[in-house]
């Protein structure tokens, strides 16, 4: 009898509240737990995008982040460390992994601001990868079959001939640590983090564009030695060992990119590395795609590219190069006049950039409250680190003029 009145009296509760159970917002609010509440309140404070699923929740705000310390740690005297019986708030999140978390998001989403100005123009020329280890990198360039000889009826096949060329790189590791001292958080610089988070990320981005525009600039301008024991940017002819026949002194004008271009297309294809088959390949066969190119020189750039008509000394006249190339602005190249071309890496791919642990620089958490730096530096380590490869496996699809 007791458990059909209590059937009885469910039914009729639910009956009655029937209009008011199925309500998203409060629904959904209350699927929401106190540290995802807590992770968005810093999101906020720093101004970096939420979680998904929590733009549309409601949360405290914080007033900054010496609010944020003393409500988690209880630490009012700022001597360093967890006081739970002071703490205004019960959470296993932690203090520095809260803030973390929040400027590793600002990292990114500058990152992604900083590429639509142009900061990424690498990523156009460039073929990233990733690894799963640090082993330094082996990058083979297989050769390709030259041609398909007639086999008789009966006859043995013959050996094909087919080489590689083996470049190889070495992760290189960048990084430091942000330090979060007592004094900072006690002056409440919550912009000052803001600005920490924000120079990680362009410093990342650079630290790539810097790496790439360097294959173009080092050693007077011929480039990182290849494998072949030679620059990867030299005047020798193609059939002779180490040649490559990708640099010349042409300076920017419509006449010498569609000459540019034309050396690049009439690259012959690697068969082997071996003496009688040097430059033996068939043409790439490819045009650039990319116009590497100064400051100084983005005006030349985009009227070779874009213009509908060119202009010389004593006449104008329709520009047929229009749309042959993309030009990109490189911002760490200063020579006025030096210029270059790459195809695009989908089709012959040239430089690669490996990563280990994503292309932004990550920063993650080098101790919590109870950490000896808090005790000792009175500051919460934020270590920040960036594991970078950049290397040239391919000489044919680049081109670059040092011009005098």
């Amino acid at each position: 009898e007791l458990q059909q009145a209590l059937r009885e009296a469910h039914t009729l509760l639910g009956e009655l509240q029937a209009g008011s159970v199925v309500k998203g917002p409060a629904r959904i609010e209350g699927m929401i737990e106190p540290r995802e509440r807590l992770q968005a309140a810093v999101d906020d404070l720093f101004e970096a995008p939420r979680e998904h699923g929590m733009a549309s929740a409601q949360v405290a705000k914080l007033s900054g982040i010496r609010e944020l310390y003393l409500t988690l740690t209880g630490d009012y005297d700022l001597h360093g460390g967890y006081f739970p019986e002071r703490a205004r708030l019960a959470t296993t999140a932690d203090f520095s992994g809260l803030v973390k978390n929040s400027l590793n998001k600002l990292v990114t989403n500058t990152w992604e601001k900083l590429g639509e100005a142009g900061y990424d123009w690498w990523k156009n020329v460039t073929v990233q990868e990733h690894f799963n280890s640090l082993h330094d990198i082996t990058g083979t360039l297989v050769g390709t079959v030259g041609d398909l000889p007639t086999i008789a009826e009966g006859a043995n096949y013959t050996e094909l001939k087919v080489g590689d060329s083996p470049e190889t790189a070495r992760f290189t590791k960048y990084g430091g640590y942000i330090p979060l001292t007592l004094e900072l958080i006690d002056r409440d610089e919550t912009r000052k983090l803001r600005a920490y988070a924000r120079e990680l990320a362009s410093a990342g981005l650079r630290k790539i564009s810097r790496l790439v525009a360097e294959i173009f600039t080092q050693a007077g301008g011929l480039g990182p030695t290849l494998a072949d024991g030679e620059t990867l940017f030299n005047l020798e002819l193609v059939t002779t060992p180490g040649g490559h026949g990708n640099l010349a002194n042409l300076a920017l004008d419509a006449a010498n990119w569609d000459l540019v271009c034309s050396k690049v297309y009439a690259q012959p294809m690697l068969i082997k590395n071996a003496a009688g088959f040097y430059g033996t390949g068939p043409q790439m066969a490819v045009n650039p795609r990319f116009m590497l190119v100064p400051r100084v020189l983005q005006r030349t750039a985009l009227e070779i590219c874009n213009g509908t008509y060119l202009r010389d000394t004593n006449s104008v006249y329709e520009n047929v190069l229009k749309g042959s190339a993309v030009p990109l602005i490189v911002p760490e190249w200063t020579d006025p006049n030096d210029w270059a071309a790459a195809c695009d890496p989908r089709v012959a791919p040239a430089i690669f950039v490996g990563e280990r642990f994503g292309l932004a620089p990550e920063i993650f958490i080098a101790g919590d409250e109870l950490s000896p730096a808090v005790f000792s530096n009175d500051e919460h380590r934020l270590k920040v680190r960036h594991y970078l490869a950049v290397w040239v496996n391919d000489f044919r699809p680049l081109f670059k003029n040092n011009v005098a």
